[in-house]
């Protein structure tokens, strides 16, 4: 069982990443509107891989161009940014050689230690995209005319920084040299997303897209572009105790061993002093008849007994002897002398002062089984006799 529910498990969660549900905001798996699946679409169809990183990344082992949007670290306690460990370890990536795009509207260590400040722009205006004004970016704004940006936050960069494009009279974003690398960082991550790349309508939205392309072009290698789904909270060193984690269920896993301590400790430990079972009473058939003879002499069967007795008999005597079915002894005897005067006429007057007593109730339960087999054999031996007188008349 074990078996199935883990088989069912890494399906199910297999199907739902396939599907960008239910993943961080600005995550390549996403194909929501706030999600880089749509990102790593158009690097694809323009000839680059996509690789979502869900590792810290290695020098010796990822090259080129890393994206890294809206980083947090998704710890239970709170929405904490990438840890200061993390943004030394970047950085010492970026500087043999590779290429950061961060992009993001809030501060992180990460802009600390590049002495960059993001300043936030009036929130009512996040609805919305919003053109800036380029700037002499190199290769990376070749071939731009209009590029839109979903916030109107700003950076303050460090003297050297080159700008890219600026929101208003502030720099939007920016092209900082570090060592052999370089980091892009731009303070806002909507342009990169579905609704960022294309408009609802389904057309491209301004030279966005453009943008992604020359970045790729510039800094990528060996056709991959790496995404950051590491500070997402998608960690794979971390397994499904990760994945409860980013989805706030990381308490399940204890509630559930609570039950089964609960159960468990309710059928270990007893709640009072051993009491033996009691044994069940069983009836065997002497009983039931017992039983069910003082009900019936109760509910006063036997009376109705003797009169179905008496009536089965009378009538059996009566169609025989072609009389009407309430004739009286005296009639059943002449009848009787005609049809048979031989020894069975005293046996028939024996039964019919029989059926008198039977009638009025002065038998027992045995005297009425008696009489009820002295009818029965009776009758028989009288349809017995029919029968052969019916053979003979056919002869």
């Amino acid at each position: 069982m074990f078996g199935v529910f883990g088989v069912v498990t890494a399906y199910l969660l297999r199907e739902r990443r396939l599907a960008g549900r239910d993943m961080p905001a600005y995550s390549v798996y996403s194909e929501a509107s706030d999600g880089l699946g749509e990102a790593a679409h158009v690097l694809r169809q323009l000839g680059w891989t996509p690789v979502a990183m869900t590792r810290p990344v290695q020098d010796h082992r990822h090259q080129g161009l890393l994206i890294v949007a809206e980083p947090h670290s998704g710890k239970l306690f709170g929405d904490d940014s990438l840890s200061e460990n993390d943004a030394v370890s970047l950085l010492s990536w970026v500087e043999h050689g590779n290429t950061l795009l961060l992009l993001g509207r809030k501060n992180t260590p990460l802009h600390k230690a590049l002495n960059v400040v993001v300043i936030e722009g009036d929130k009512r205006d996040e609805d919305a995209f919003h053109p800036v004004e380029l700037g002499a970016g190199g290769g990376y704004t070749e071939g731009l005319t209009r590029l839109s940006v979903g916030s109107r936050a700003t950076l303050r960069a460090p003297g050297d920084a080159l700008p890219l494009w600026w929101v208003g009279d502030r720099t939007g974003a920016a092209l900082l040299r570090r060592k052999k690398g370089h980091v892009l960082i731009a303070a806002d991550a909507r342009w990169l997303t579905r609704e960022g790349l294309v408009r609802s309508d389904g057309e491209p939205r301004d030279d966005n897209i453009v943008f992604l392309f020359n970045t790729a072009i510039m800094a990528a290698r060996d056709g991959k572009v790496y995404f950051d789904e590491y500070h997402h909270g998608l960690r794979s060193g971390t397994g499904f105790w990760g994945y409860l984690e980013h989805h706030g269920e990381r308490a399940t896993p204890l509630l559930v061993l609570l039950v089964m301590f609960v159960a468990g400790w309710s059928w270990a430990v007893r709640l009072g002093p051993p009491v033996p079972m009691p044994k069940a009473a069983s009836a065997d058939a002497v009983d039931y008849a017992s039983a069910l003879a003082r009900l019936y002499q109760k509910t006063g069967t036997r009376r109705l007994l003797a009169r179905t007795l008496v009536r089965n008999f009378l009538g059996g005597l009566t169609r025989q002897l072609r009389l009407r079915r309430n004739a009286l002894p005296a009639e059943i005897l002449a009848a009787w002398r005609l049809h048979d005067p031989g020894a069975s006429m005293t046996r028939l007057q024996t039964l019919l002062r029989g059926v008198g007593e039977v009638r009025r109730g002065e038998v027992s339960e045995r005297e009425l089984w008696i009489w009820a087999q002295r009818f029965d054999q009776f009758t028989r031996e009288m349809q017995t006799m029919s029968a052969k007188q019916t053979v003979r008349t056919t002869k």
